[in-house]
């Protein structure tokens, strides 16, 4: 359930926000220019989550197992690539304090590959994973 989520009463809609949902698991960071033999092996340690290829601390691109199979399938030669070459650069950027039936809403029309949170100050702090996405629609009774 929720970081913030101390057994409070019942939330309401209005305030519900992306700071009551889990942001802080399902994935790791890695740099951008890291060889892909090495991000296969991270992979490993989020089977189910993401990885965040960083750019000065804000993640441009977003790698799943997804992407190894399509430059596999593309013939290229991962031994001799980094992430950068094969991450996936869709991703959306949602705050803290959004509310979440906005956040599902532009979910819903921009279809991004991940979604990143970040603070009021612009700092990186979490993923909004397929999960928190899933805990979002039954929350909202959808």
């Amino acid at each position: 359930m929720s970081e913030e989520d101390n057994g409070s009463p019942q939330e309401t809609l209005e305030g519900l926000t992306i700071k009551n949902f889990t942001i802080t698991d399902e994935f790791i960071s890695v740099m951008r220019d890291l060889p892909c033999r090495d991000l296969a092996k991270k992979l490993m340690e989020v089977p189910k989550g993401v990885i965040f290829a960083l750019e000065d601390e804000t993640p441009v691109g977003a790698i799943t197992a997804r992407e190894f199979l399509i430059a596999t399938m593309n013939g290229d030669n991962l031994q001799e690539m980094v992430t950068e070459d094969i991450m996936n650069t869709n991703i959306m950027e949602i705050g803290m304090d959004d509310n979440i039936s906005e956040v599902i809403q532009k979910i819903s029309k921009f279809a991004p590959y991940a979604i990143v949170v970040k603070d009021s100050e612009g700092a990186f702090r979490g993923y909004f994973s397929p999960n928190d996405y899933r805990e979002a629609l039954k929350r909202l009774g959808l």
